[in-house]
């Protein structure tokens, strides 16, 4: 850690719960691992081996927080949570999520650039940290709890400037889509994280740190972040001047853009002992609906899958008891649309239980019943994958077009299908990054969601003549080629890369992906940007070197952006790839599972792979090519992984050759 002036402590903690021990140990060499990612795959190869299950004591999950968290940087606010994943499927794949608030920042200030955890306690802990003082605690008496009465519990117990992160029942029973949950909403999401600090006996992290983080040149920092804030202010819709007030709340440290966050009054209908619901994104599915119906025929049958019906202000409540226990909010999206589907096939109940999918008191039992693994719970939790296997009711087309092995056992999310439409060619971007990702890609698909709105999302052009010269120009600008954004799979394989490069450097330094990259400035009215759109001169550009600009004075590191692509964020997807290949034989077969999903026509212009899907794999062939991963396997070279300086990797990945 010697190259760091700033921004980085330099120290990670390493908790033991077998030997109920803890100790300090230096932070990974940033120039070669950059932040979270890098470093929670590093330990992730070196430290869980072939063999080792997502809930076995020997699994290690790392939190970590970037070099601008605790930072005024623009929604640099972030922690980096790293393991294996409980919801993979058909097996569990290293994976990583993140997680607003300020629990991230408050590592920082405690002296901390992360936390590793490993074994399993004897008895329910949770880890207490102020500064220097670090103890594991009895927490017998938390045991149970939800997410909202935990941290209030500890935050009674310790102080009010205590940030914690925690589990529900749900975590604690190993629900396989349990979060580690903080604040009202801030959680680590879709992987099942929760259940892997529930199998650790880990209930809870308690922070209270008094520090601050250094800064290698303070006045150069303070004013990045402001030119960097007047482009990202906007967020990702990069339109409108900031919203200020009550309801309207920041979800993370750090950030000051335009956001639909926001606090909506709850009557505590079930007693978690709230008194406001805190909705982002899908939390609005419950009280008003989620995304639209599919229809559609493939040659793998015909589907009708309703949408999700709204359930009004009982529905916040609902919400609001799924976050209490710990487990992700997009179980509605995912069960209602099965659920709603075999309503609509005259299926009525399974194993003698009705599907009274409308109602909340219905969902309030239900949810119950899989955060305890109580009777059909206990399969429920499992996720709908594997519930599936067990209980096959219903045809198999409808359960993987919801959640299977392409999707990872996730939710099909951005994928033109089961949710959002996505007309091409952005469906193409989500197929490729299913295939070679191992969770949700939403991160990615982010990054370039801006371009739906300009591109005119959801009735893209279908020829290229029609696509705005302006738009053309950014692609070539982003991209390397215009051709990005032509419908079809046309340079698909460059915006993969490139995305992938970029998540993995706004997860390293903990910056919000609904905002980073800056692919387009802010305008101030829709207007504004049609003029800029129609004009012959001038640009919609933001600033593609952001995270480097702020990250030079912030650390006094001198990296730039290009440098943070390639090789240091190149050497991450290849050390979490070999991480796949080494303990789960992830190949080219695991990648191609996406194959029959995108064989269903999109829902807004019906673009789909064909029946042998022929372009997909050649688009396979040529992403491989670029990364220098063997076709024939989907596995990194031993030549690419050498030239990475990935050499222990290399020799591994040989003698399983």
């Amino acid at each position: 850690m010697n190259a760091a002036k700033g921004g980085y402590t330099g120290r990670m903690l390493r908790v033991d719960l077998d030997a109920a021990n803890v100790s300090v140990e230096e932070t990974p060499d940033p120039t070669v691992w950059l932040g979270p990612r890098g470093w929670n795959a590093l330990i992730g190869w070196n430290e869980v081996r072939p063999g080792v299950g997502p809930f076995d004591p020997e699994n290690r999950i790392v939190l970590s927080a970037g070099p601008l968290v605790g930072t005024c940087a623009p929604t640099s606010g972030r922690v980096v949570v790293s393991s294996l994943m409980p919801r993979g499927y058909p097996q569990p794949m290293w994976a990583s999520a993140t997680m607003g608030g300020y629990w991230g920042a408050e590592l920082k200030y405690a002296g901390y650039d992360g936390i590793i955890i490993q074994g399993r306690a004897s008895t329910p802990v949770y880890l207490r940290i102020e500064d220097d003082r670090v103890s594991l605690e009895e927490a017998d008496d938390l045991w149970g709890q939800g997410l909202y009465a935990t941290q209030r519990a500890l935050k009674e117990r310790h102080g009010q400037q205590y940030q914690v992160a925690a589990i529900g029942p749900a975590g604690e029973n190993r629900v396989r889509f349990a979060t580690i949950g903080h604040r009202l909403k801030n959680a680590v999401g879709n992987g099942g994280f929760g259940g892997v600090f529930g199998a650790k006996n880990l209930k809870a992290i308690a922070i209270r740190g008094t520090g601050g983080v250094a800064l290698a040149d303070p006045a150069g920092f303070v004013s990045e972040v402001q030119r960097v804030w007047q482009l990202a202010r906007g967020g990702i819709g990069g339109i409108g001047q900031i919203d200020s007030g009550f309801p309207l709340v920041a979800c993370t440290h750090g950030c000051t853009v335009r956001c639909g966050a926001r606090m909506e009054p709850l009557t505590d209908h079930y007693g978690v002992g709230a008194a406001y619901k805190m909705s982002l994104c899908v939390d609005s599915g419950w009280a008003r609906g989620s995304h639209p119906e599919y229809r559609g025929r493939s040659l793998h049958g015909e589907l009708f899958v309703p949408r999700p019906r709204g359930l009004g202000e009982m529905g916040l409540n609902v919400g609001s008891l799924v976050e209490d226990l710990g487990m992700t909010t997009w179980v509605y999206d995912t069960w209602y649309r099965y659920f709603g589907a075999l309503k609509e096939l005259g299926i009525h109940e399974i194993e003698g239980e009705r599907l009274d999918v409308d109602d909340p008191e219905w969902w309030r039992q239900w949810l119950m019943r899989v955060a305890r693994r109580e009777g059909l719970g206990n399969d429920y939790a499992e996720g709908l994958a594997r519930f599936y296997e067990r209980h096959p009711v219903g045809p198999r087309h409808l359960v993987d077009f919801i959640e299977d092995a392409g999707s990872r056992g996730h939710g099909w999310h951005r994928d033109g299908r089961a949710m959002e439409p996505h007309p091409s060619p952005f469906w193409e971007y989500s197929a490729l990054l299913y295939a070679v990702s191992t969770r949700d890609v939403t991160p990615s698909t982010h990054d370039f969601f801006f371009l739906n709105g300009l591109y005119g999302y959801p009735d893209a052009p279908k020829d290229p003549a029609e696509i705005p010269a302006r738009l053309k120009e950014l692609a070539e600008v982003l991209y390397g080629s215009e051709e990005a954004v032509y419908p079809g799979d046309a340079y698909i394989e460059h915006v993969t890369a490139f995305h992938q490069h970029r998540t993995i450097i706004k997860d390293s330094m903990a910056l919000c992906d609904w905002v980073f990259p800056l692919t387009r400035r802010t305008f101030d009215t829709r207007e504004d940007l049609e003029r800029e759109l129609a004009a012959e001169q001038g640009s919609i550009l933001g600033d593609m070197g952001a995270e480097a600009a702020l990250y030079r004075p912030c650390t006094g590191i001198d990296l730039d952006i290009r440098e943070m692509e390639r090789p240091i964020a190149e050497r991450i997807v290849n050390l979490e790839r070999c991480i796949d290949v080494r303990n789960f034989g992830r190949n080219r077969a695991v990648d191609e599972a996406v194959i029959p999903h995108y064989q269903w026509p999109e829902k807004t212009d019906g673009t789909h792979l064909s029946a042998d899907a022929h372009e997909f794999r050649a688009l396979l062939d040529r992403y491989y090519d670029l990364r220098g991963w063997d076709c024939s396997t989907g596995w990194p070279t031993s030549e690419r992984l050498r030239a990475l300086g990935l050499l222990d990797a290399a020799a591994q990945l040989e003698a399983l050759r």
